[in-house]
Protein backbone atom coordinates (compact mmCIF):
# COMPACT_ATOMS: atom_id res chain seq x y z
CA UNK A 1 0.00 0.00 0.00
CA UNK A 2 2.86 2.24 0.91
CA UNK A 3 4.02 2.03 -2.92
CA UNK A 4 1.54 3.36 -3.77
CA UNK A 5 1.15 6.53 -2.06
CA UNK A 6 1.76 10.13 -3.47
CA UNK A 7 4.54 11.97 -2.98
CA UNK A 8 4.58 15.12 -0.26
CA UNK A 9 1.76 13.54 1.53
CA UNK A 10 3.56 12.78 4.57
CA UNK A 11 5.00 16.13 4.82
CA UNK A 12 5.86 16.12 8.28
CA UNK A 13 7.86 12.96 8.42
CA UNK A 14 9.72 14.97 5.09
CA UNK A 15 10.46 17.79 7.62
CA UNK A 16 11.74 15.57 10.56
CA UNK A 17 13.83 14.00 8.42
CA UNK A 18 15.37 17.01 7.07
CA UNK A 19 16.06 18.36 10.44
CA UNK A 20 17.91 15.31 11.60
CA UNK A 21 19.76 14.35 8.57
CA UNK A 22 20.31 17.72 6.72
CA UNK A 23 24.24 18.46 6.46
CA UNK A 24 24.93 21.99 7.59
CA UNK A 25 28.46 23.19 7.55
CA UNK A 26 29.41 24.45 11.12
CA UNK A 27 33.04 25.33 10.65
CA UNK A 28 36.20 25.59 8.42
CA UNK A 29 39.81 24.94 9.03
CA UNK A 30 42.97 24.37 6.66
CA UNK A 31 43.48 25.71 3.62
CA UNK A 32 40.92 27.05 1.31
CA UNK A 33 39.67 24.99 -1.82
CA UNK A 34 40.68 26.81 -5.28
CA UNK A 35 42.02 29.74 -4.03
CA UNK A 36 42.61 32.05 -7.04
CA UNK A 37 43.78 35.41 -5.50
CA UNK A 38 45.70 36.72 -2.92
CA UNK A 39 46.19 40.09 -0.37
CA UNK A 40 48.12 41.55 2.54
CA UNK A 41 47.93 44.78 4.24
CA UNK A 42 51.07 45.65 5.57
CA UNK A 43 49.23 48.14 8.17
CA UNK A 44 46.48 45.96 9.52
CA UNK A 45 49.32 42.59 9.08
CA UNK A 46 46.12 40.80 7.83
CA UNK A 47 46.26 38.23 4.92
CA UNK A 48 43.52 37.62 2.36
CA UNK A 49 42.66 34.73 0.25
CA UNK A 50 40.09 34.70 -2.45
CA UNK A 51 38.51 31.41 -4.09
CA UNK A 52 36.74 30.40 -7.14
CA UNK A 53 33.67 29.75 -5.31
CA UNK A 54 33.48 33.68 -4.46
CA UNK A 55 34.61 33.10 -0.81
CA UNK A 56 37.12 35.63 1.16
CA UNK A 57 38.76 34.78 3.71
CA UNK A 58 40.94 36.59 6.28
CA UNK A 59 44.00 35.81 8.43
CA UNK A 60 45.96 37.15 10.74
CA UNK A 61 47.98 35.80 14.12
CA UNK A 62 46.98 32.01 15.05
CA UNK A 63 43.26 31.91 16.05
CA UNK A 64 42.56 35.06 13.99
CA UNK A 65 40.27 34.56 11.16
CA UNK A 66 37.13 35.85 8.95
CA UNK A 67 34.92 34.74 6.36
CA UNK A 68 32.69 36.35 3.80
CA UNK A 69 31.12 35.14 1.21
CA UNK A 70 29.94 37.26 -1.95
CA UNK A 71 26.00 36.55 -2.92
CA UNK A 72 27.24 35.97 -6.95
CA UNK A 73 28.73 32.44 -8.05
CA UNK A 74 31.76 33.90 -9.45
CA UNK A 75 35.60 34.04 -8.96
CA UNK A 76 37.32 36.12 -7.17
CA UNK A 77 40.28 37.16 -9.69
CA UNK A 78 41.96 40.27 -7.40
CA UNK A 79 42.50 41.24 -3.96
CA UNK A 80 43.61 44.76 -3.17
CA UNK A 81 43.33 46.47 0.57
CA UNK A 82 42.82 49.92 1.19
CA UNK A 83 46.08 51.50 2.50
CA UNK A 84 45.95 52.34 6.24
CA UNK A 85 42.11 51.59 6.34
CA UNK A 86 40.14 48.53 7.60
CA UNK A 87 38.51 48.08 4.12
CA UNK A 88 39.50 45.66 0.97
CA UNK A 89 37.89 45.44 -2.25
CA UNK A 90 37.16 42.43 -4.16
CA UNK A 91 37.02 42.15 -8.03
CA UNK A 92 34.85 38.41 -9.26
CA UNK A 93 35.30 37.54 -12.80
CA UNK A 94 31.63 38.65 -13.89
CA UNK A 95 33.38 41.89 -13.58
CA UNK A 96 31.85 43.34 -10.59
CA UNK A 97 33.64 45.27 -7.30
CA UNK A 98 32.74 44.20 -3.74
CA UNK A 99 33.91 46.28 -0.85
CA UNK A 100 34.37 44.95 2.49
CA UNK A 101 34.92 45.82 5.69
CA UNK A 102 36.02 44.80 9.93
CA UNK A 103 33.48 46.31 12.08
CA UNK A 104 32.74 45.63 15.76
CA UNK A 105 29.92 44.06 17.19
CA UNK A 106 29.45 43.47 20.60
CA UNK A 107 33.34 43.53 21.41
CA UNK A 108 34.02 41.07 18.47
CA UNK A 109 35.06 41.91 14.74
CA UNK A 110 33.28 41.21 11.37
CA UNK A 111 33.67 40.68 8.44
CA UNK A 112 30.89 42.83 5.98
CA UNK A 113 30.51 43.82 2.77
CA UNK A 114 29.47 47.47 2.48
CA UNK A 115 28.59 47.92 -1.44
CA UNK A 116 28.87 47.13 -4.76
CA UNK A 117 30.21 48.50 -8.32
CA UNK A 118 29.95 47.50 -11.72
CA UNK A 119 31.62 49.97 -14.93
CA UNK A 120 28.64 50.53 -17.19
CA UNK A 121 30.38 52.30 -20.75
CA UNK A 122 28.38 54.79 -22.49
CA UNK A 123 25.59 53.02 -25.04
CA UNK A 124 26.61 50.81 -27.52
CA UNK A 125 29.83 50.25 -26.25
CA UNK A 126 31.50 46.87 -26.88
CA UNK A 127 32.01 45.01 -23.40
CA UNK A 128 35.92 45.17 -23.14
CA UNK A 129 35.75 48.91 -22.91
CA UNK A 130 34.48 48.46 -19.04
CA UNK A 131 36.03 44.73 -18.65
CA UNK A 132 38.61 45.83 -15.65
CA UNK A 133 42.02 44.21 -16.10
CA UNK A 134 43.93 45.94 -13.48
CA UNK A 135 42.79 47.52 -9.91
CA UNK A 136 45.37 50.05 -8.45
CA UNK A 137 44.28 51.18 -4.85
CA UNK A 138 45.72 54.49 -4.80
CA UNK A 139 47.97 55.64 -1.47
CA UNK A 140 45.56 58.25 -0.57
CA UNK A 141 42.65 55.58 0.34
CA UNK A 142 40.05 57.19 -1.47
CA UNK A 143 40.63 56.65 -4.81
CA UNK A 144 40.74 53.57 -6.90
CA UNK A 145 41.81 53.12 -10.77
CA UNK A 146 40.39 50.28 -12.93
CA UNK A 147 42.31 49.44 -16.27
CA UNK A 148 40.04 47.55 -18.74
CA UNK A 149 40.62 45.67 -21.51
CA UNK A 150 39.70 48.58 -24.03
CA UNK A 151 43.02 50.58 -22.36
CA UNK A 152 40.44 53.08 -20.63
CA UNK A 153 41.23 53.86 -16.96
CA UNK A 154 38.69 54.41 -14.64
CA UNK A 155 38.78 56.96 -11.40
CA UNK A 156 36.10 55.39 -8.96
CA UNK A 157 35.74 57.23 -5.55
CA UNK A 158 35.99 54.84 -2.34
CA UNK A 159 34.18 53.87 -0.27
CA UNK A 160 31.33 54.93 -2.22
CA UNK A 161 31.77 54.05 -5.98
CA UNK A 162 31.33 57.39 -7.36
CA UNK A 163 32.98 57.18 -10.86
CA UNK A 164 34.68 60.38 -11.31
CA UNK A 165 34.18 60.83 -15.00
CA UNK A 166 36.27 63.83 -15.28
CA UNK A 167 39.00 62.73 -14.06
CA UNK A 168 39.08 59.16 -16.20
CA UNK A 169 41.74 58.57 -18.59
CA UNK A 170 40.72 57.65 -22.12
CA UNK A 171 42.70 55.73 -24.63
CA UNK A 172 42.15 58.60 -27.12
CA UNK A 173 43.98 60.87 -24.58
CA UNK A 174 47.14 58.37 -24.10
CA UNK A 175 47.34 58.04 -27.83
CA UNK A 176 47.55 61.67 -28.26
CA UNK A 177 50.62 61.52 -25.33
CA UNK A 178 52.41 59.30 -26.76
CA UNK A 179 54.78 60.20 -30.26
CA UNK A 180 52.48 58.20 -33.83
CA UNK A 181 55.63 56.00 -34.28
CA UNK A 182 54.75 53.93 -30.82
CA UNK A 183 51.33 53.73 -31.61
CA UNK A 184 51.21 52.80 -35.77
CA UNK A 185 53.69 50.23 -35.11
CA UNK A 186 51.57 47.87 -32.51
CA UNK A 187 48.14 48.72 -30.98
CA UNK A 188 47.98 49.28 -27.21
CA UNK A 189 45.45 46.74 -26.04
CA UNK A 190 44.42 46.06 -22.53
CA UNK A 191 45.53 47.86 -19.41
CA UNK A 192 47.52 45.22 -17.86
CA UNK A 193 49.35 46.63 -14.90
CA UNK A 194 48.84 50.19 -13.03
CA UNK A 195 51.47 51.12 -10.46
CA UNK A 196 52.16 54.15 -8.41
CA UNK A 197 55.43 55.49 -7.66
CA UNK A 198 55.95 55.65 -3.88
CA UNK A 199 57.85 58.88 -4.04
CA UNK A 200 55.35 60.59 -5.73
CA UNK A 201 51.30 59.79 -5.36
CA UNK A 202 50.18 61.67 -8.25
CA UNK A 203 52.54 59.67 -10.97
CA UNK A 204 51.27 55.96 -12.17
CA UNK A 205 52.66 53.90 -14.54
CA UNK A 206 50.04 52.52 -16.97
CA UNK A 207 51.27 49.33 -18.79
CA UNK A 208 49.78 48.64 -22.13
CA UNK A 209 49.48 44.33 -23.13
CA UNK A 210 51.89 45.05 -25.95
CA UNK A 211 54.42 46.76 -23.98
CA UNK A 212 53.71 50.69 -23.85
CA UNK A 213 54.76 51.97 -20.33
CA UNK A 214 53.28 55.53 -20.09
CA UNK A 215 53.71 57.44 -16.73
CA UNK A 216 50.49 59.72 -16.19
CA UNK A 217 49.94 62.76 -14.01
CA UNK A 218 47.22 62.79 -12.04
CA UNK A 219 47.08 66.35 -11.33
CA UNK A 220 48.35 67.30 -14.77
CA UNK A 221 46.01 65.15 -16.64
CA UNK A 222 48.91 64.03 -18.90
CA UNK A 223 51.54 62.23 -19.76
CA UNK A 224 55.21 63.03 -18.55
CA UNK A 225 57.16 60.41 -19.79
CA UNK A 226 56.84 56.25 -22.15
CA UNK A 227 58.96 53.61 -22.61
CA UNK A 228 58.24 51.21 -25.65
CA UNK A 229 58.82 47.99 -24.62
CA UNK A 230 59.01 45.44 -27.75
CA UNK A 231 58.00 42.57 -25.82
CA UNK A 232 54.13 41.60 -24.43
CA UNK A 233 53.53 43.21 -21.21
CA UNK A 234 53.55 40.84 -18.02
CA UNK A 235 53.46 43.03 -14.41
CA UNK A 236 54.97 46.37 -13.39
CA UNK A 237 56.70 47.27 -10.44
CA UNK A 238 58.49 50.31 -9.35
CA UNK A 239 61.48 50.20 -6.74
CA UNK A 240 61.90 52.31 -4.08
CA UNK A 241 65.40 53.42 -4.11
CA UNK A 242 66.39 55.31 -7.21
CA UNK A 243 63.13 55.95 -9.54
CA UNK A 244 63.41 53.00 -11.41
CA UNK A 245 60.60 51.04 -13.30
CA UNK A 246 60.57 46.94 -13.69
CA UNK A 247 59.26 45.82 -16.52
CA UNK A 248 58.62 42.01 -17.23
CA UNK A 249 57.69 40.41 -20.68
CA UNK A 250 56.34 37.31 -21.86
CA UNK A 251 59.69 36.20 -23.21
CA UNK A 252 60.88 35.48 -19.84
CA UNK A 253 62.76 39.21 -19.71
CA UNK A 254 62.87 42.16 -17.41
CA UNK A 255 63.74 45.21 -17.93
CA UNK A 256 65.05 48.73 -15.98
CA UNK A 257 63.98 52.10 -17.16
CA UNK A 258 65.32 55.50 -15.35
CA UNK A 259 62.29 57.66 -14.66
CA UNK A 260 63.19 61.18 -14.73
CA UNK A 261 61.95 64.42 -16.60
CA UNK A 262 62.84 63.87 -19.61
CA UNK A 263 61.20 61.35 -22.32
CA UNK A 264 63.64 58.89 -22.51
CA UNK A 265 63.11 55.84 -25.27
CA UNK A 266 66.61 53.76 -24.31
CA UNK A 267 65.95 50.70 -21.62
CA UNK A 268 69.01 51.56 -18.75
CA UNK A 269 68.90 47.48 -18.48
CA UNK A 270 67.81 44.34 -20.09
CA UNK A 271 68.27 40.59 -18.81
CA UNK A 272 66.54 37.35 -19.23
CA UNK A 273 67.94 35.34 -16.29
CA UNK A 274 67.39 32.02 -17.71
CA UNK A 275 67.99 32.43 -21.64
CA UNK A 276 69.01 32.03 -24.44
CA UNK A 277 66.77 29.83 -24.89
CA UNK A 278 63.06 30.63 -25.28
CA UNK A 279 61.68 31.22 -22.14
CA UNK A 280 58.15 31.25 -19.98
CA UNK A 281 56.60 34.82 -18.97
CA UNK A 282 57.71 36.17 -16.21
CA UNK A 283 54.95 36.92 -14.77
CA UNK A 284 55.39 38.82 -11.82
CA UNK A 285 58.40 41.28 -10.46
CA UNK A 286 59.29 42.91 -7.52
CA UNK A 287 62.87 44.89 -6.50
CA UNK A 288 63.18 45.82 -2.96
CA UNK A 289 65.96 47.52 -1.21
CA UNK A 290 67.78 46.96 1.44
CA UNK A 291 69.49 48.97 4.04
CA UNK A 292 73.18 47.67 4.11
CA UNK A 293 73.82 45.52 0.89
CA UNK A 294 72.06 44.58 -2.96
CA UNK A 295 68.35 44.59 -3.13
CA UNK A 296 66.37 41.50 -3.77
CA UNK A 297 65.39 40.65 -6.62
CA UNK A 298 61.80 38.21 -6.88
CA UNK A 299 60.04 37.17 -10.01
CA UNK A 300 57.85 34.06 -10.47
CA UNK A 301 58.35 32.43 -14.48
CA UNK A 302 61.26 33.09 -16.68
CA UNK A 303 62.27 29.57 -16.76
CA UNK A 304 63.94 27.75 -20.03
CA UNK A 305 60.47 26.02 -21.85
CA UNK A 306 62.15 22.90 -22.98
CA UNK A 307 63.87 22.06 -19.88
CA UNK A 308 61.15 23.47 -17.02
CA UNK A 309 58.45 24.15 -18.94
CA UNK A 310 55.91 21.92 -16.68
CA UNK A 311 57.63 23.92 -13.62
CA UNK A 312 55.87 26.52 -11.05
CA UNK A 313 59.24 28.88 -9.89
CA UNK A 314 59.81 31.60 -8.25
CA UNK A 315 63.47 32.87 -8.33
CA UNK A 316 64.97 35.18 -5.69
CA UNK A 317 68.47 36.74 -6.11
CA UNK A 318 70.19 38.32 -3.80
CA UNK A 319 74.19 40.14 -4.05
CA UNK A 320 75.76 36.41 -5.18
CA UNK A 321 72.92 34.27 -4.01
CA UNK A 322 70.49 33.44 -6.51
CA UNK A 323 67.78 30.15 -5.95
CA UNK A 324 64.93 29.05 -7.56
CA UNK A 325 61.83 27.89 -5.66
CA UNK A 326 60.25 25.19 -7.44
CA UNK A 327 56.67 24.84 -5.96
CA UNK A 328 54.24 21.43 -6.71
CA UNK A 329 51.62 23.21 -7.91
CA UNK A 330 50.74 26.42 -10.03
CA UNK A 331 51.75 29.56 -8.26
CA UNK A 332 48.22 31.48 -7.90
CA UNK A 333 50.65 34.98 -5.94
CA UNK A 334 53.33 36.02 -3.75
CA UNK A 335 54.30 38.97 -1.93
CA UNK A 336 56.89 40.45 0.16
CA UNK A 337 57.17 41.05 4.09
CA UNK A 338 59.00 43.65 5.87
CA UNK A 339 60.31 43.62 9.28
CA UNK A 340 59.74 46.71 11.64
CA UNK A 341 56.82 48.01 13.39
CA UNK A 342 55.86 50.04 10.49
CA UNK A 343 57.30 47.04 7.37
CA UNK A 344 59.70 49.81 6.78
CA UNK A 345 63.22 47.75 7.07
CA UNK A 346 64.35 45.05 5.24
CA UNK A 347 62.63 42.15 3.83
CA UNK A 348 61.86 39.49 5.79
CA UNK A 349 59.44 37.06 4.71
CA UNK A 350 58.28 35.90 1.18
CA UNK A 351 54.63 34.77 1.03
CA UNK A 352 53.41 32.38 -1.81
CA UNK A 353 50.32 30.96 -2.70
CA UNK A 354 50.13 28.03 -4.97
CA UNK A 355 46.80 26.13 -5.46
CA UNK A 356 47.51 23.26 -3.15
CA UNK A 357 49.52 25.24 -0.03
CA UNK A 358 50.64 28.67 1.22
CA UNK A 359 54.52 28.82 1.61
CA UNK A 360 56.57 31.33 4.07
CA UNK A 361 60.00 31.40 3.44
CA UNK A 362 62.43 33.02 6.26
CA UNK A 363 64.78 35.65 4.06
CA UNK A 364 66.68 36.77 7.85
CA UNK A 365 68.17 33.24 7.78
CA UNK A 366 70.96 31.52 6.54
CA UNK A 367 69.55 29.17 3.68
CA UNK A 368 66.05 30.35 3.44
CA UNK A 369 64.14 27.85 5.09
CA UNK A 370 60.49 27.68 5.40
CA UNK A 371 58.45 28.92 8.10
CA UNK A 372 56.29 26.51 9.78
CA UNK A 373 52.67 27.31 9.17
CA UNK A 374 50.33 27.59 12.22
CA UNK A 375 47.00 27.75 9.72
CA UNK A 376 46.27 26.94 5.90
CA UNK A 377 47.77 23.59 6.49
CA UNK A 378 46.83 21.12 3.42
CA UNK A 379 46.76 18.07 6.06
CA UNK A 380 46.71 15.30 2.79
CA UNK A 381 47.97 15.54 -0.09
CA UNK A 382 45.61 12.51 -1.29
CA UNK A 383 41.79 12.32 -0.86
CA UNK A 384 40.97 11.17 3.06
CA UNK A 385 39.04 7.96 3.35
CA UNK A 386 38.60 7.44 6.62
CA UNK A 387 38.27 9.50 10.11
CA UNK A 388 38.52 9.05 13.81
CA UNK A 389 38.15 11.20 16.90
CA UNK A 390 39.36 10.93 20.68
CA UNK A 391 38.52 13.20 23.43
CA UNK A 392 39.68 13.58 26.45
CA UNK A 393 43.39 12.65 25.58
CA UNK A 394 45.71 12.23 29.02
CA UNK A 395 48.56 14.78 29.45
CA UNK A 396 51.56 12.64 29.28
CA UNK A 397 50.28 11.15 25.87
CA UNK A 398 49.50 14.47 24.54
CA UNK A 399 53.20 15.54 25.58
CA UNK A 400 54.78 12.55 23.30
CA UNK A 401 53.00 13.76 20.24
CA UNK A 402 53.70 16.67 20.28
CA UNK A 403 57.68 15.56 21.44
CA UNK A 404 57.09 13.47 18.15
CA UNK A 405 55.92 16.12 16.14
CA UNK A 406 58.75 18.67 17.24
CA UNK A 407 61.51 16.22 15.93
CA UNK A 408 59.87 16.82 12.41
CA UNK A 409 60.61 20.57 12.40
CA UNK A 410 64.32 20.61 12.81
CA UNK A 411 64.90 22.05 9.18
CA UNK A 412 61.73 24.68 9.98
CA UNK A 413 62.64 28.31 10.66
CA UNK A 414 63.07 29.38 14.47
CA UNK A 415 61.61 32.99 13.39
CA UNK A 416 57.82 33.23 14.02
CA UNK A 417 54.91 33.44 12.12
CA UNK A 418 55.28 37.20 10.60
CA UNK A 419 51.60 37.81 10.04
CA UNK A 420 50.18 38.79 12.81
CA UNK A 421 47.35 40.64 12.93
CA UNK A 422 44.44 40.87 14.97
CA UNK A 423 44.21 39.44 18.76
CA UNK A 424 42.55 35.87 19.24
CA UNK A 425 39.99 35.72 21.88
CA UNK A 426 38.75 32.18 21.84
CA UNK A 427 39.27 30.98 25.66
CA UNK A 428 41.47 27.75 25.84
CA UNK A 429 40.16 24.30 24.78
CA UNK A 430 38.34 22.77 28.04
CA UNK A 431 40.06 19.74 26.89
CA UNK A 432 42.57 17.89 24.67
CA UNK A 433 41.22 15.77 21.72
CA UNK A 434 43.21 14.10 18.74
CA UNK A 435 41.85 13.57 14.77
CA UNK A 436 42.82 10.21 13.34
CA UNK A 437 42.73 10.70 9.38
CA UNK A 438 44.23 8.40 6.86
CA UNK A 439 43.52 7.58 3.25
CA UNK A 440 44.73 3.35 2.96
CA UNK A 441 48.27 3.65 4.10
CA UNK A 442 50.29 3.72 7.19
CA UNK A 443 49.68 6.29 9.64
CA UNK A 444 52.75 8.96 10.65
CA UNK A 445 52.31 11.75 13.04
CA UNK A 446 52.27 15.00 11.32
CA UNK A 447 54.45 17.64 11.48
CA UNK A 448 51.88 20.07 11.37
CA UNK A 449 50.97 19.89 14.87
CA UNK A 450 51.16 23.03 17.09
CA UNK A 451 51.24 23.41 20.74
CA UNK A 452 48.80 26.13 20.63
CA UNK A 453 46.25 24.13 18.32
CA UNK A 454 43.47 22.33 20.31
CA UNK A 455 43.28 19.69 17.56
CA UNK A 456 46.48 17.89 16.83
CA UNK A 457 46.42 15.95 13.33
CA UNK A 458 48.02 12.34 12.41
CA UNK A 459 47.86 12.14 8.68
CA UNK A 460 48.91 9.56 6.15
CA UNK A 461 52.09 9.34 3.74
Amino acid sequence: MKRFRRHGQDSQRDRLKQELFQFNKTVEHGFPHQPSALGYSPSLQLLAIGTRSGAIKLYGSPGVEFMGLHDENAAVTQVHFLPHQVELVTLLDDNSLHMWTLRAHTGLSELLEIGRFTLTGPPGAPPSVTRVTAVLAHSSGELLLLGTEGGHVFIVQVPGFRELEERNISLAEITNSVPDNCIVQRSLEHVEALEENPADPNHVAIGYGRGLIVIWDLQKRCAIQHFPATQQLESLCWTEDRGYILSSHSDGSYCRWLFGEEDGNEVEKSDIPYGHFPCKAISKIIQLPTKKGAPFLFFSGGMPRASFGDRHCITIIHNKTHVALDFTSRIIDFFVIKDGPLRTGDPSALVVLVEEELVVIDLKSEGWPVIQTPYLVPLHSSAITCSHHVSAIPLKLWERILAAGNLQKTNYSKKPWPITGGKNLAPDPPQRDLLLTGSGTRMEPCAYGMPQESVCTLCTN
